[in-house]
Formats: C-alpha cells, structure tokens, sequence
C-alpha cells in the first residue's frame, strides 16, 4: 500500500488505478457506516479519489499508514456532503463526534479484520456463489435483476445464495448475520 501511495504521489496511473480497486469494497463498507446511504458514499469515495489525483503531488510522503489516511479523508467527504445536503452531524452518527482518534483507529483495525474474514470465507466458494452473492449483498441488486442479468431461473439464483449463505454460515455466523441484517 505504502509503494501505491509513493508512486501516486509520483503521478504514476497505474498504482493510483491499483490503490482504488484495492481500496473500494472497504471504502464503501465503512462508509456506510457512516452515511448509511449508498449514494451519498458512492459520491463521496468519488470525490475523494477525483481530489486524491489532483492533489497527488502534494500527497504527505511519511504517512504511516496510507490506507487509514483515506479512510479519514472519506469521513470528512461524507461529513461534508452531508452538510451540503442539510444534515445534522449528531444525528447520523451512532456514536458521539468526540470520539478519540485511537477509538476510530480500532474500530477501523476490527472493521477491516471482518473484511478479511469475509473475503477468506467467500473465497472458499464456487465462482457462481461467489458472484451471486457479490451481486445480491454488495451490489444490492434484487433476484429477479440477478436472474435476467445471469440468464437463469429465479428459483436457481435462490438456490444459489442460499447454498453460498449455508457454506458461510459455519464459517462466519456473526460476521455474516451482520452482514445480511445491514443489507437487506
């Protein structure tokens, strides 16, 4: 990540086109966290990556961790767009704004250790599975759009998740409980 975030400041493509899909799916996460509006993260993971190449050269070099620096960049994003769209801070937060840095660091630190999880457990499925339940949870697309897009039967794509959700079950009970229950 570090190298990304050098070659980045560089002006190098290649490694800020890395440094994004790398960083999308956790982006995104964690801004729903905070927004709870997938628009309003999509957007602002946009942004942030739009001002992310145009501020490339004056990016800090001896930053410790780059990933933990985007994903407070894309706080404050969503912070500000909330507020351009008329929102109160306090009352999309779950927790007070006073959070300490160390606080939001750890929960970021346990955050990411589901993500890798998940990712471990999904990769333990068929392909098929795997990209049923990408479209359905994180794409949050519907049965039947998932049908016609695969060209299959409804009650296969149910059958589908169904069978991937029992082989996750064992392996992620309360990371996938968690899961499901935020994106129904």
């Amino acid at each position: 990540m570090k190298t990304h975030w050098v070659n980045i400041k560089a002006g190098n493509k290649e490694s800020f086109f890395i440094f994004y899909d790398t960083l999308y799916r956790s982006l995104f996460q964690y801004g729903m966290v905070i927004a709870k509006d997938r628009e309003v993260v999509k957007d602002a993971i946009h942004i942030l990556f739009y001002e992310l190449w145009e501020k490339h050269e004056r990016l800090p070099i001896d930053i410790k961790d780059p990933k933990y620096y985007v994903f407070v960049w894309l706080k404050r994003i969503i912070f500000r767009q909330l507020k351009l769209q008329q929102f109160s801070f306090e009352s999309l937060l779950e927790e007070p704004y006073e959070e300490s840095m160390e606080t939001q660091k750890i929960r970021l630190e346990e955050m990411m250790e589901r993500e890798r999880n998940l990712y471990a457990a999904m990769a333990k499925l068929t392909k098929k599975q795997r990209h049923y339940i990408e479209l359905k949870f994180f794409l949050n697309k519907s049965y039947e759009e998932i049908a016609i897009s695969e060209n299959a039967a409804v009650r296969t794509v149910y059958n589908v998740i169904y069978e991937a959700i029992k082989s996750l079950k064992g392996q992620l009970t309360s990371i996938l409980i968690l899961i499901l229950n935020y994106y129904k």
